[in-house]
């Protein structure tokens, strides 16, 4: 099941939060689902990240509620749960393989 059709996609068909690869998100409501996903994935929770990357529970909430946090903040806690930001061009297919 993906968080929301505009939000995550992988390989053109649905899957399960705990299998995603890869996430496409057009809004900051949407990265913010993602991040929960990947966060949660990673076996963290809010305080335990927060924690791994320097910063607070009450700005991980922000961030995961969509609200504006840092780059920096957004991309630590991706990078502590072993994700990264790539930036593509909108409505490219994108490719995952590992």
């Amino acid at each position: 099941m993906c968080i929301d059709y505009d939000a995550c996609m992988v390989n053109g068909t649905d899957e399960s939060p705990l299998t995603q690869r890869f996430y496409r998100a057009r809004s900051t409501e949407a990265l913010g689902l993602a991040l929960q996903a990947v966060r949660a994935t990673a076996g963290h929770n809010q305080t335990d990240l927060a924690r791994t990357i320097g910063s607070s529970r009450p700005t991980i909430s922000r961030m995961e509620n969509g609200n504006p946090t840092t780059t920096g903040t957004v991309l630590d806690a991706l990078t502590a749960c072993g994700y990264e930001l790539i930036v593509v061009p909108r409505g490219s297919h994108v490719s995952v393989t590992s």
